[in-house]
């Protein structure tokens, strides 16, 4: 009997249809015949490429690589991959097993049941509530999903925008437009917005460091063979994973020679781009203070220019007040302004932002993960949550290379430890604490010494300053750590057995 005619009854259950959530419905499918059921809270698939729609959003890592290594693709900009997640989920039948604009409210493990249960509601009528048990939960939330609103910026009496909740109806034409953050997002906004603006107001409390990017125009020729030769196109996407496998030496050995090398070549780049357009009086105000990689390098071969323009205005430093429509800076100049724009990120070190998930002894992982570093076992698995997989949250970000290889290879190592579920008759598994803590211990160490821990503040690190958003190694580093699980390392309970706490 085959792994998929013993699995008739296992039922699964997946929050979000991102990158990850696709992945793991499409490999649920395949693997184990098992017909997810998928919750999204937005009208369509598609996760963050479906809820980023500022101007300019795009990808920023070659377009080969930000795709499924079983879909492969080129898209780049956020309405060509949201299309190309839309294609794939309808090639997959997705669509039909997915609960739009639904939002769980609340899931819990049911111990005697050994099964997860999921409360929701629809996000139109909160009177419209269903719930169901499940025997296994996937989290493909992702990080970038709950906009940070500092509250300061409240007290503007005038039209606020954050960047991930994009108001399309406002008119930002010839109107004098603050813009406040300098990470990737506003990287990519300000080229655009600065445009049709009368003027932009670039709010930066820290510099960025800012790559030319690895996009490129490709003949015609070019395409049509990738298109009738595709194994020429994955060999190619080979190429380019290796190449940004190679650039994870500058962030893990940040003062090798050939790091510092890296660096002092970036800072001439910068100075020549400046210099180019009139501007080397910015070169001071523009580059960092901290070695590169500490925050999330960001890539753009026309931002620097854009800040360059007589219709932009970069003031070094944060807000410290407001009044009306006047933002006060930090150094007391005041400047009014008609628009708000926020740049200022995800609310990402909950990973589960609103949303409730109790595991054994009715344990909230928010609560728990906000308080201490959020430890998983092979950044999938979390001791006292049975049953349940997170994907590319806690410990899965990357700096240098895809996110989308590592969710595949997470759903993967997930796959593995549902058959061996299936074919053990178990269930529920569940990480040891031991198992867990070593691995967190052993993760926290290997920072030591990275560009990571060069000194920056950023959304990497937790309040008590540990890296808790990044993989500390490369991905395949990452594949070779979840290649096959350790079984030894896990609680195995036969279905209809209690959870035994002792263990």
């Amino acid at each position: 009997m085959s792994l998929k005619d013993n699995n008739k009854k296992l039922s699964a259950a997946i929050i979000g249809t991102g990158f990850s959530g696709i992945c793991a419905a499409i490999k649920l499918k395949k693997e184990l015949d098992i017909d997810a059921q998928l919750f999204e809270l937005s009208k369509d698939v598609g996760g963050t490429w479906y809820s980023n729609t500022y101007p300019g959003a795009e990808c920023d890592i070659p377009s080969h690589l930000y795709s499924l290594s079983f879909e492969l693709n080129d898209s780049n900009g956020q309405a060509e991959i949201h299309e190309y997640l839309r294609n794939v989920a309808k090639k997959h039948n997705l669509y039909e097993k997915t609960k739009f604009q639904t939002e769980i409210i609340h899931a819990e493990w049911k111990e005697k049941e050994q099964k997860w249960f999921l409360k929701w509601r629809n996000t139109n009528n909160h009177q419209e509530t269903n719930s169901a048990y499940y025997d296994v939960l996937f989290s493909g939330l992702g990080p970038l999903r709950i906009p940070n609103i500092p509250k300061e910026f409240s007290k503007f009496q005038g039209p606020i925008v954050h960047t991930a909740q994009w108001d399309a109806t406002i008119d930002y034409t010839n109107k004098r437009i603050a813009i406040i953050g300098s990470g990737a997002t506003a990287v990519q906004v300000i080229p655009q917005i600065r445009k049709i603006a009368s003027h932009v107001y670039s709010y930066q409390r820290t510099r960025a460091w800012t790559v030319l990017r690895d996009q490129f125009s490709y003949p015609r020729i070019i395409k049509f063979i990738f298109r009738w030769l595709p194994f020429l196109m994955r060999f190619y996407r080979i190429f380019l994973f290796l190449q940004h496998e190679v650039y994870y030496v500058a962030f893990g050995y940040y003062k090798s020679l050939i790091a510092r090398s890296f660096q002092k070549l970036m800072e001439k780049v910068l100075a020549w781009r400046l210099k180019r357009v009139g501007r080397s009086d910015l070169l001071s105000t523009l580059t960092p203070d901290y070695p590169i990689g500490c925050k999330r390098v960001a890539k753009s071969e026309i931002y620097v220019e854009a800040l360059a323009k007589p219709n932009v205005t970069v003031i070094p430093c944060g807000v410290s007040d407001i009044k009306g429509r006047t933002l006060i800076d930090k150094e007391g100049n005041e400047t009014e302004v008609d628009i708000l724009i926020l740049a200022t990120g995800f609310d990402t070190q909950g990973f589960t932002g609103n949303l409730d998930i109790y595991g054994r002894n009715k344990t909230l992982l928010d609560e728990k993960w906000r308080k201490e570093f959020p430890k998983t076992y092979k950044t999938v698995t979390v001791h006292g949550y049975p049953n349940f997989f997170s994907l590319l949250a806690a410990s899965s970000a990357l700096g240098h290379n895809t996110v989308v290889a590592q969710a595949e290879i997470q759903v993967d190592y997930s796959i593995q430890c549902l058959k061996h579920m299936i074919k053990n008759n178990l269930g529920a598994l569940e990480p040891k604490a031991s198992a867990q803590e070593r691995f967190s211990k052993e993760l926290q160490k290997s920072f030591n010494g990275t560009v990571w821990k060069g000194g920056c503040n950023s959304w990497y690190l937790n309040d008590a300053g540990e890296v808790y958003g990044l993989w500390s190694g490369t991905i395949i580093s990452f594949y070779w750590a979840l290649r096959k699980p350790d079984f030894r390392d896990f609680i195995e309970y036969k279905k209809t057995d209690g959870i035994n706490l002792s263990m």
